[in-house]
């Protein structure tokens, strides 16, 4: 069986090395050159130097994790309790998973457009909803207070993802902890608190470490909606390395990218040991 086996290995093997081993490859090696596309030379670490000794990249890079904080400390949290709510099976659980589920499956430059008009200074409803409360009006995408803020409004609560992750945790623990909890005198809140939260552990943790991962490659939203503006206020390391292949500096992009690679690897291990997942509970 080892040849028909080899053989219906092969297509993915050659997807695998054509995505992914060889661009990988060529993303580290040519991130040590100064490279315009036609022209190789070896530079050693010096984009590395480049790039620390860059405010803008120091500011891209505040940015970047700016929008993970927020990704960890909103939309995860929000999406395991709406997840947890549903879960319970309230009056419309499946209409109102539905509903928020879409958001999620929408395109990126799609839902970019939809919040570029949400936020519009002239007659975007963001600045027609807060106008009866006396709040000043904003140019919320193109202040620099503002920006950062903006953007992050616009996906920490696109919640479907969490709240399916969560719902379908929870239909894994077995309902006997729950009724003897209910036996025991357990309140409804201590049932939450003390059965589902930490048995959700493992479907947290895989949340975070999933929007971690796409978060710190956000380009999309920023790109549509301000571009990095203003004065590099929402820009991100996506951003940055973008702008840098557009100025033929593709070996300084592609450093970007080994940071990029690298600091994902990092939030991998530290999220898989924070969370311990893929461990048993004892």
């Amino acid at each position: 069986m080892r040849g028909p086996v080899l053989i219906s290995l092969l297509p993915a093997a050659v997807l695998f090395s054509v995505f992914f081993a060889v661009p990988l490859v060529v993303l580290v090696g040519t991130a040590f050159t100064d490279w315009s596309g036609t022209q190789m030379a070896f530079v050693g670490v010096d984009n590395f130097a480049r790039l620390g000794a860059d405010p803008v990249f120091a500011k891209v890079a505040t940015n970047t994790v700016f929008y993970l904080a927020a990704s960890v400390l909103v939309q995860v949290p929000l999406g395991v309790a709406v997840g947890i709510v549903l879960a319970m099976k309230v009056p419309g659980w499946r209409a109102l998973r539905t509903v928020l589920f879409i958001p999620f499956v929408i395109s990126g430059a799609a839902y970019a457009l939809i919040f570029s008009m949400f936020y519009n200074p002239r007659f975007g409803l963001l600045n027609n909803l807060i106008a009866p409360l006396g709040l000043p009006q904003r140019d919320w995408l193109y202040e620099t207070g503002t920006a950062r803020w903006a953007i992050a409004g616009t996906f920490v609560f696109i919640l479907g993802f969490v709240i399916v992750v969560t719902m379908a945790e929870i239909t894994s623990i077995p309902a006997e902890l729950y009724e003897a909890a209910e036996v025991d005198g357990a309140t409804g809140w201590q049932q939450q608190t003390r059965i589902t939260l930490p048995l959700l552990r493992n479907a947290i943790g895989t949340c975070v470490l999933i929007r971690l991962l796409a978060d710190i490659g956000m380009f999309d939203l920023v790109f549509i909606l301000t571009a990095g503006g203003p004065d590099d206020a929402t820009a991100t390391l996506a951003l940055y390395a973008y702008r840098a292949y557009l100025h033929g500096e593709w070996g300084h992009a592609n450093a970007v990218g080994l940071v990029i690679l690298l600091l994902g690897g990092a939030l991998i291990v530290t999220v898989r040991r924070v969370f311990r997942i893929g461990e048993r509970d004892r």
